[in-house]
């Protein structure tokens, strides 16, 4: 199964994580938060959509929080869209999306297939603000470092964050690979849109955090 065609309203927010990354890359990265302290369901932030909140704070809060397993990952619904979408099913598929988002608000992909499919069914407002969402979050990722080593990798929530910045990078997935030395990251290579091989390193320090918790140290 494939993701959908891309529309206009995705080379649109391609462009802006492309030109975020370019300035972006430039500039000092914003250091993620490197507690691994839990944060318990009910002290998880939650804003309406029309609302713009710290994406960087919000997606460390819900990256450590003791229940993103059961909130963010368990149950994910990306091929149910991708089904949805691919058959023009528009308003199933964003009510698939708002269902998923109203318990894990942090889904930057789910964001963006919500706001084309709210955008198909002509609901043009509703769909700016999950497109304004996945936008923010996605440039809070962009901000925590450059990707090109283990040390300035892209601070991610969880491996499918990462996979996820691939997507809006326009990176097809090739490889992925451990790197334990001089500090914890995963190496991803992958193929740009002009067919150049491309590498980039992720900290998804939270997902680790949780596999030490789960099989101990």
């Amino acid at each position: 199964m494939t993701d959908p065609k891309p529309s206009k309203s995705l080379r649109v927010v391609q462009a802006a994580v492309l030109m975020f990354m370019i300035v972006g890359c430039a500039a000092t990265p914003t250091a993620p938060t490197t507690s691994s302290a839990s944060i318990s369901d009910s002290e998880l932030p939650r804003h309406g959509w029309e609302e713009e909140p710290d994406f960087k704070s919000l997606r460390e809060s819900w990256g450590w929080s003791d229940s993103y397993t059961e909130l963010c990952q368990s149950g994910r619904p990306i091929q149910e869209m991708v089904e949805q979408m691919n058959s023009e099913q528009w308003e199933l598929a964003a009510e698939t999306g708002n269902r998923w988002l109203n318990q894990c608000p942090v889904d930057m992909r789910i964001h963006h297939y919500t706001g084309i499919s709210l955008a198909e069914s002509d609901k043009g407002e509703q769909a700016e603000h999950h497109f304004r969402w996945a936008s923010g979050l996605m440039d809070s990722l962009v901000a925590s470092g450059d990707g090109m080593s283990p040390e300035t990798a892209y601070f991610t929530i969880s491996i499918a964050e990462s996979y996820d910045a691939l997507y809006f990078f326009g990176i097809e997935f090739k490889s992925q690979s451990l790197i334990s030395e001089p500090v914890m990251a995963d190496l991803f290579v992958g193929e740009n849109e002009a067919g150049e091989e491309v590498s980039l390193y992720f900290n998804p320090a939270p997902h680790f955090a949780r596999l030490i918790e789960l099989f101990g140290e």
